[in-house]
C-alpha cells in the first residue's frame, strides 16, 4: 500500500548498494565528455605518466545507485511520480585518487546510498542521499557524495521543516557582488551530450531524444546536471590549481536550470577566489543580458595546498 505520510526515521534505515566497474577507456571518454582537449595527454592517453580521471568522476557512480533509490521512492514518498524528481543539489568529496586500471583490466567499486534527510520545500521535498564509493580490492573509500533531489507535488507531512546542517554538505554560498576573478566559456554540442551519456551510463532519454524532452516540457534534450557540474569543476581546477587535480578536495553546488547542449548553449563559468585560492566560489550561466540564466549556482570548490593521497 502506498505511503500517506513521510516516515523519516524508517526511511533512514533503508540502504541501496550496487557494484560497478570502469576501464581506462571509460575514464578517457568521461574526460572528453567534460570538454578536455584531445591532445591534453594526461586526460586522454593512458600511457602518459600523469594519466588521470577528472575529479568529478565519482559522480558517475552516483548515477547507477541513484537509479535504485529513484525506483524505490514510490515505496516511501506519498504520491510519488518519477517525472517530478529532479537533481537539485550535489556535494562530492574526493578521498583518494581514482585507481587507474592497467590495459583492459577493470577497477571494481561498491557504492552504497542512504537517505540522511528529507526537508519540507512547501511545493515538495528535498531528499538528501548520502553516497559512499569504496574500491572493492583495497576497501579504500574513494569518494563521498551527497545527492540532493527535489521531489515536487507530494505531501510534506513528516519531513523536517528545516534542513539539518552538516557542514560542507549543506553549505551554499551566495554569488559575490564584485566582478569575477576569472571566466571560462565552453560551447556545448549534441555530440557532447551523446558522449556524456555513454561515458557516464546515464541513459535517460531526456538527455538525447527530442520527443522525450518535449513531453517533459523542454524545447530540446537537456544536458545531464552531473556533466554541467563536471565542466565547472574542471574550469576551476584549470584556472586556480593549474590543472592539478590532486589539489581538489570537494565541491558543493545547486543545479538551478538545464543546459541545452542540443541547441549549442555556451556555458560560462564565473569564478571568485577566497582564502588565498583555497576556496573558489563559482557559478555557471548561459545567455546574455535579460536572457541570462544561472544553471549552476551558490557553488564552491575547496582546494588543498597539497595533493590528495594516491597516484595521479
Amino acid at each position: 500500500m502506498p505511503p500517506t505520510t513521510i516516515n523519516l526515521p524508517a526511511i533512514k534505515q533503508l540502504s541501496w548498494s550496487i557494484t560497478t566497474s570502469y576501464t581506462v577507456s571509460q575514464i578517457i571518454s568521461y574526460n572528453l565528455a567534460l570538454g578536455a582537449p584531445g591532445l591534453q595527454l594526461p586526460l586522454t592517453f593512458e600511457g602518459h605518466p600523469n594519466f588521470h580521471a577528472l575529479p568529478t568522476y565519482g559522480a558517475v557512480h552516483d548515477i547507477a545507485v541513484m537509479g535504485l533509490v529513484h525506483r524505490a521512492m514510490a515505496d516511501f514518498l506519498p504520491n510519488f511520480e518519477s517525472h517530478n524528481h529532479v537533481h537539485g543539489e550535489h556535494f562530492l568529496q574526493l578521498k583518494k585518487a581514482y585507481p587507474i586500471p592497467r590495459g583492459t583490466e577493470q577497477v571494481r567499486l561498491k557504492t552504497t546510498a542512504k537517505v540522511v534527510d528529507i526537508v519540507d520545500r512547501r511545493s515538495g521535498v528535498l531528499v538528501c542521499v548520502d553516497i559512499e564509493t569504496v574500491e572493492e580490492e583495497s576497501g579504500d573509500v574513494i569518494c563521498l557524495n551527497e545527492w540532493g533531489g527535489f521531489v515536487m507535488k507530494i505531501p510534506t507531512a513528516g519531513a523536517n521543516k528545516a534542513q539539518v546542517q552538516r557542514g560542507q554538505r549543506t553549505t551554499l554560498y551566495p554569488t559575490p557582488t564584485r566582478a569575477p576573478d576569472k571566466v571560462v566559456s565552453h560551447n556545448t554540442s549534441p555530440e557532447q551530450a551523446a558522449l556524456y551519456r555513454a561515458a557516464s551510463g546515464d541513459l535517460n532519454a531526456l538527455h538525447i531524444d527530442p520527443e522525450t524532452a518535449k513531453a517533459a516540457g523542454f524545447p530540446a534534450p537537456i544536458l545531464a546536471g552531473t556533466c554541467t557540474l563536471g565542466m565547472g569543476v574542471r574550469h576551476v581546477v584549470d584556472a586556480f590549481a593549474g590543472g592539478d587535480v590532486r589539489r581538489f578536495k570537494s565541491v558543493k553546488c545547486r543545479l538551478s536550470k538545464p543546459v541545452f547542449a542540443a541547441l549549442g548553449d555556451e556555458v560560462r563559468t564565473e569564478m571568485w577566489k577566497e582564502q588565498g585560492g583555497r576556496r573558489i566560489l563559482y557559478r555557471q550561466v548561459v545567455g546574455e543580458g535579460s536572457q541570462e540564466k544561472v544553471v549552476v549556482g551558490m557553488a564552491v570548490v575547496e582546494l588543498s595546498g597539497t595533493a590528495v593521497d594516491g597516484k595521479l
